[in-house]
């Protein structure tokens, strides 16, 4: 059975927010998933909510950053966030505030977090931190409870930094993390725990100790290189930095089974991918999840990894997946290509 989420490993480590019913479902949800299981009597125990899908960058691969009309613009509403909350709390551990856009676009996101913190769900947000931020609403996600912030910055200076990061602000970015480093000591709290994630491309991927480094003199907590997403072959770096994720969970996609990802207006994905509103397999309802998490589109999705030989769906979002496209041995979309032991794994 496939290893535990990175985040879950270390709020089991912790015993931050484990209890009874949480530890079965987990169980419950990881047998499920190894036995093959496409309607599931277990609930997800991660899930995602955008709360906004709002982004000042344009950046190039991102569907949001070349603004692409996949549904309207907006941030979700503490009613609808707390509803979904209240009903899958119970099993979930985590909860990531992000997917297409900035989460601090969303004029409410203390709240949520204070929200979650006081159910407690562990809390994270990726986030550009390229845009001015006042030190009292720092302050205040320090306080609300926030678990893990992540900042994107791909580069050691503006001049690298920019070319994926379009629009954005290099110093800028570096700025607010200095001042949430600042405020975690003075409010003596070891959260949120701080993250540079940088993503490796041709152009960037000589400065990246310059990169680490700074993230050790800023006094964060950890950096995170990894190869980018790309859909043009001279953006990829020299380093086999690429497709880390088709070696991840090689025969099934997790997330049918253990995360629940919604869009700010309730539209509820496959997972994180999902960006149009026509890709969504169903809306939110009060009440209502456990048909959703079984409706004809999740069962027709976790078939496709628990019989190999089966016809793929027709029309199905699942099956424009590269991930999928790999474990079935075809044609991959992406203009990136494979390391040669992946090629040879798919072949085997």
């Amino acid at each position: 059975m496939a290893a535990l989420p990175r985040r879950l490993r270390s709020a089991m480590a912790r015993r931050a927010n484990m209890t009874p019913l949480r530890l079965f479902n987990l169980v419950l949800n990881r047998l499920e998933m190894k036995l093959g299981r496409t309607r599931l009597i277990s609930r997800p125990y991660e899930l995602c909510i955008d709360v906004s899908n709002k982004c000042n960058l344009t950046c190039p691969f991102c569907p949001t950053g070349r603004r692409e009309h996949g549904r309207g613009k907006g941030h979700v509403a503490l009613e609808t966030f707390s509803a979904i909350l209240d009903e899958l709390a119970p099993y979930v551990f985590s909860l990531e505030l992000f997917n297409w856009g900035e989460a601090f676009f969303n004029p409410e996101l203390p709240q949520l977090i204070e929200y979650a913190h006081r159910r407690k769900v562990e809390t994270s947000i990726s986030s550009n931190l390229s845009f001015r931020l006042k030190e009292d609403y720092l302050r205040s996600i320090v306080t609300a409870g926030l678990t893990n912030l992540t900042a994107s910055i791909d580069g050691a200076d503006q001049q690298s930094y920019e070319v994926y990061r379009r629009g954005g602000n290099f110093a800028l970015a570096v700025e607010n993390l200095r001042t949430l480093v600042r405020l975690r000591r003075e409010l003596n709290s070891r959260f949120p725990r701080l993250c540079w994630q940088y993503l490796i491309f041709a152009h960037n991927e000589r400065r990246v100790d310059e990169a680490r480094q700074l993230a050790h003199e800023l006094g964060l907590d950890s950096f995170a290189a990894s190869g980018g997403l790309y859909d043009e072959p001279d953006w990829a770096p020299a380093g086999d930095h690429s497709y880390q994720y088709l070696e991840m969970h090689p025969n099934r996609c997790p997330w049918l089974w253990r995360k629940a990802v919604f869009h700010w207006d309730g539209g509820m994905a496959s997972c994180c991918s999902g960006f149009f509103k026509h890709d969504d397999f169903g809306d939110w309802q009060p009440g209502a999840f456990r048909q959703l998490w079984n409706n004809e589109k999740f069962v027709a999705a976790r078939r496709i990894w628990t019989e190999k030989d089966s016809p793929l769906p027709d029309g199905h979002f699942c099956t424009s997946c590269d991930k999928v496209r790999f474990y079935r041995g075809l044609p991959l979309h992406s203009k990136m290509k494979p390391p040669p032991q992946l090629r040879e794994q798919a072949s085997g």
